[in-house]
């Protein structure tokens, strides 16, 4: 079976890919990486939206 994704799919994937690595390397250089997952509610589209906060701090 042959999966299709959407440029709008690929470009999604690789700004997560990016956002998984800024967090890392924040971890490596010694930051306290703090992640939460949210869930956002809407009116249109699908729902719910994951929603991710992250604190990072010394």
């Amino acid at each position: 079976m042959t999966v299709t994704i959407t440029e709008e799919q690929r470009e999604a994937a690789d700004n997560l890919r990016i956002f998984n690595n800024a967090i890392r390397m924040a971890a490596y250089q010694g930051l306290h990486v703090k992640v939460n997952l949210l869930q956002m509610h809407r009116t249109k589209g699908p729902t719910p939206v994951p929603q991710v906060d992250v604190l990072a701090k010394l």
